[in-house]
């Protein structure tokens, strides 16, 4: 910091502040683009896979955006939103990492149709219901 303000007084610039720059994410982005990316991919948000016997749904989209998210709750086959999916704790130097061992949900194969999600942003807004389809 101390850099920035002697290379801006050196450069006739002034001296000015990081203190007024819009807060960031650990993504290194102010929240309300993480929303708007999540948005833009909310395609991506889980996905479905047959597996030995089982059906997986994955979370690793949300997983790589965990910084910019406080919640995620779901509802399968056009259930209410009653379930929580836990997300990592975000790593500030690793945001967009996913570790997790199992991103996904193991569910018996052909017991679900669909997954509604929502999430909840660190703003308190909430994101629309999404709905996905499986597709065999």
């Amino acid at each position: 910091m101390h850099f920035l303000k002697i290379s801006a007084l050196v450069m006739g610039l002034g001296t000015f502040s990081l203190a007024s720059a819009p807060p960031a994410s650990a993504q290194g982005m102010p929240p309300e683009q993480i929303k708007q990316i999540l948005d833009v991919t909310k395609a991506s948000w889980v996905s479905f896979r047959d597996w030995e016997g089982q059906q997986l749904i994955y979370f690793t989209h949300l997983e790589a955006w965990k910084c910019g998210i406080d919640y995620v709750f779901y509802g399968l086959n056009d259930g209410p939103l009653d379930q929580m999916w836990e997300l990592d704790a975000c790593d500030p130097d690793n945001p967009n990492a996913v570790l997790k061992e199992k991103p996904y949900i193991e569910l018996p194969a052909g017991s679900t149709n669909s997954i509604s999600v929502q999430l909840v942003f660190p703003d308190g807004s909430k994101s629309a219901v999404e709905t996905f389809h499986y597709k065999p």
